[in-house]
């Protein structure tokens, strides 16, 4: 449950370069760890971003929940045998992502986690279990962004 919900609608809701800049430094500081050998950054292209904006207006969607999640050799596997989308690199085992989940109001609770299950379409469910299959849900989150390290750009000021 959210206890202080913001009210405000997302705009300008950018904050200055140099306060990214020490986020993104306590970030790194808080994985303990060598740079490169964590995840630094992700990127996505354009097309998915859009794809992603027209997800949360077709489904009347109140906005976008971001998921932080990790790799393993094991997930790798099973996202690889899916049989769509982008294949994920075996490097990429251990390192950090990101999951982008539309939320809507459900039940006049508002951010709420939507997810369609595939055979009772329109009903939401906390994460239905489902047996992978070789289409996705239409609400299933997004992910398969390019990391860093593997696709940086070492001369960003946050970098």
């Amino acid at each position: 449950m959210i206890k202080t919900p913001r009210g405000k609608d997302g705009k300008d809701n950018t904050i200055p370069v140099d306060i990214a800049k020490k986020m993104t430094a306590a970030f790194r500081e808080s994985q303990k760890a060598d740079k490169g050998t964590f995840t630094e950054a992700t990127w996505f292209p354009a097309q998915q971003i859009k794809q992603l904006a027209e997800k949360v207006a077709k489904f009347d969607g109140d906005g976008v929940r971001i998921y932080f999640g990790r790799y393993t050799d094991e997930i790798i596997d099973a996202i690889n045998k899916l049989g769509y989308g982008d294949q994920i690199p075996h490097t990429y085992a251990n390192m950090n992502t990101t999951l982008f989940v539309v939320t809507k109001v459900i039940d006049n609770k508002p951010r709420t986690d939507y997810f369609v299950d595939k055979v009772s379409q329109g009903h939401h469910d906390k994460i239905a279990m489902k047996k992978l299959s070789s289409s996705p849900s239409p609400t299933d989150p997004d992910d398969r962004g390019n990391l860093c390290p593997t696709d940086c750009d070492d001369d960003s000021e946050l970098m």
